[in-house]
């Protein structure tokens, strides 16, 4: 294969790991570390045509610069296990599937009906409001764009939906779902008016193939007296749920308790299924191997 690609050369070589094929660029030599460095500053997308460049290039991008560029996109450490492809950190750098929000439109800036299934819609139907009506601003919170100060609002019967959230489309592997089994984090705010108790529900599924439930979380409040006019916060973790999961599915609504036309019923913003990085449990003897990180 001769230096990097020759277009020249006609004869194929055996890879020979103590030549300096791939490592010689434009007649300079460039140790393998510096070269790893290098392609660290590559860009996910040119970085698999780089695989091509010759086999010294595939075996260092699949072995080791594909996990690096994923520690340095979620700023951490990946202690995975060495039997994980390099697929795995390719798609942790396109699709960035952790520590964000994959509900989509989770307060309703864009309709009510964008990304959500309408399973009932009674009374007045659903609404979106802009602000809120009839209680607080919502929270500030760091990550999330509450402060547009969007959400949904039930009505005087029954409105419920559900949103289906495919982790493979969003960059989780099977992989990734069945061997380290990532904790999940959901959370939602809730609130009604300070006038017109209301009820607040939820159901939160972990899905399997064929719609087959792995786990599931169910919340429900009655939202009167000194609950009302304030906001509350739904979460719950889900860990070691088992191989299988594929999709989530986040449903919630609602039902004003006093009955009265229009939207008096329970509000609901900024839905919330976060994947946290998984964690890797090693041995005494497997963990004195690892150098400590000291990128941060």
């Amino acid at each position: 294969m001769g230096q990097l690609h020759n277009s020249t050369m006609t004869t194929r070589v055996m890879f020979d790991e103590k030549g300096d094929n791939g490592l010689v660029l434009s007649g300079k030599y460039l140790p393998e570390e510096l070269l790893a460095e290098i392609l660290c500053l590559v860009d996910y997308k040119s970085l698999l045509n780089c695989q091509l460049v010759c086999k010294r290039w595939k075996i260092l991008i699949q072995t080791y610069i594909w996990r690096k560029k994923a520690e340095i996109s979620l700023r951490r450490s990946l202690l995975f296990d060495k039997e994980v492809s390099w697929d795995v950190y390719y798609l942790i750098c396109k699709k960035k599937p952790f520590e964000r929000n994959l509900v989509k439109n989770h307060s309703g800036k864009y309709g009510k009906n964008r990304h959500w299934k309408i399973v009932t819609e009674g009374g007045d139907n659903w609404k979106v409001e802009h602000p809120p009506q009839g209680v607080p601003p919502l929270p500030h919170e760091p990550d999330e764009a509450l402060f547009e100060q969007f959400c949904f609002v039930t009505s005087y019967h029954r409105c419920t939906k559900v949103q289906i959230i495919d982790l493979e489309s969003e960059g989780l592997t099977p992989y990734v779902l069945d061997n380290l089994q990532p904790p999940i984090v959901v959370s939602e705010w809730y609130s009604c008016r300070w006038d017109c108790p209301a009820v607040y529900e939820c159901t939160i599924k972990l899905l399997g193939e064929n719609n087959r439930t792995i786990d599931f979380f169910d919340f429900r409040d009655d939202i009167e007296g000194e609950k009302q006019n304030q906001w509350h916060c739904m979460s719950h973790q889900f860990e070691n749920y088992g191989p299988g999961l594929r999709q989530i599915s986040f449903y919630h609504g609602g039902i004003d308790k006093l009955f009265w036309a229009g939207h008096y019923g329970s509000k609901m913003a900024g839905a919330c299924v976060r994947v946290k990085i998984p964690t890797v449990q090693f041995s005494d003897t497997e963990e004195d191997l690892i150098a400590p990180d000291t990128d941060e």
